[in-house]
């Protein structure tokens, strides 16, 4: 299936190319770029970091290095886009590490629960582990920048979640194996699908809810169809915008430089910054249409939720080490990250 991706995918760029005109040389020695994601042209991630991070690339440059963004899918799925960039596909591409499952185990770490609270929180704590415990997931390619969406809570269509046992039962989107896992074990059915399937399950009745950060409310326009969050801070996802390493390393050295000061720990904080802000902004946007219910989780009855899914961590460190990976020391150095940078 991938490899049949791929190949079509190329053979329509190819097509594009054979008509159009040679994009390598729009002016004197200009170089284009692709960079692609699958979020829409209106996602705060698509306006508030990769446009203007492709605009300061350009301005750096003098205008000798172009990066032309392809959202929606237009290059790949969530889950072709790590292939897609290795094949040359797309030069650059915004990827999901957990939805490629097995592939990116070290800062899968981050996908397990209660481990950060924020975007910003976990963008600081991957840039303070990442040279030492995650870097060898990335091999393959150039990194631009890292970073996390805000944390997910418990959406729901159907019913008030206000205590672990409110779960029972109910059919919940999950963003990942990882997240899968942690609703089997606490009594809900977790059903797998991209966050760009979320609208039409809910209104379907496929899922009755799902966990997502509060950003999706107004990424995907579910203010009319979610009725109740239980605010956990659940879990975040680890994001990275990578390149081609044979294409960057084809670049002259100024164009190179400027992808790595446009990028960098500065961008990927201020990329999670986006997605933080976002979240509150949603938050506002429910709180003055009056017609979602939040209820923040504290206290003992957050400690179940804790409680319910701590094993994950001891089998997340036995799946790692059987795979030769550092799986407990990266972990206790994550979580030793996360105390030290709240």
């Amino acid at each position: 299936m991938r490899k049949r991706f791929l190949f079509l995918v190329a053979a329509s760029l190819l097509t594009v190319s054979l008509a159009s005109p040679n994009v390598q040389t729009i002016g004197a020695q200009t170089v284009e770029l692709k960079m692609a994601h699958f979020m829409s042209p209106m996602h705060v991630q698509h306006r508030m970091s990769f446009e203007p991070f492709a605009k300061k690339v350009e301005e750096l440059t003098g205008g000798k290095l172009v990066i032309k963004i392809f959202p929606g899918s237009a290059l790949g799925g969530p889950t072709q886009l790590p292939d897609a960039v290795k094949a040359g596909i797309t030069d650059i591409a915004f990827i999901i590490p957990s939805y490629s499952t097995g592939r990116f185990l070290r800062i899968s770490a981050l996908d397990l629960p209660f481990v950060v609270n924020s975007a910003v929180h976990a963008t600081k704590v991957i840039y303070d582990v990442y040279d030492k415990y995650l870097a060898d997931d990335f091999k393959e390619y150039k990194v631009l920048w890292l970073y996390s969406c805000g944390p997910g809570q418990v959406h729901s269509a159907t019913k008030p979640i206000q205590k672990l046992d409110d779960l029972q039962g109910t059919k919940m989107r999950s963003p990942s194996a990882y997240m899968s896992k942690a609703f089997t074990l606490m009594g809900a059915n977790p059903v797998s699908m991209p966050i760009s399937e979320l609208t039409v399950s809910l209104q379907k009745g496929v899922i009755d809810g799902m966990l997502t950060p509060f950003s999706a409310l107004a990424d995907f326009r579910m203010f009319d169809l979610v009725k109740y969050i239980a605010e956990v801070d659940f879990y975040v996802s680890p994001m990275a915008v990578v390149m081609n390493k044979e294409k960057f390393d084809s670049l002259p050295e100024p164009s190179r430089k400027a992808l790595e000061q446009a990028g960098g720990k500065q961008w990927g904080l201020h990329a999670a910054q986006a997605y933080d802000q976002h979240d509150q902004d949603s938050v506002k946007e429910a709180n003055k249409q009056g017609k979602i219910k939040i209820m923040k989780i504290t206290g003992p009855e957050l400690q179940k939720f804790k409680e319910r899914v701590k094993p994950m961590d001891a089998e997340w460190v036995k799946e790692t080490s059987q795979k030769g990976i550092r799986g407990k020391e990266i972990l206790e150095a994550i979580r030793i990250s996360a105390e030290k940078n709240k």
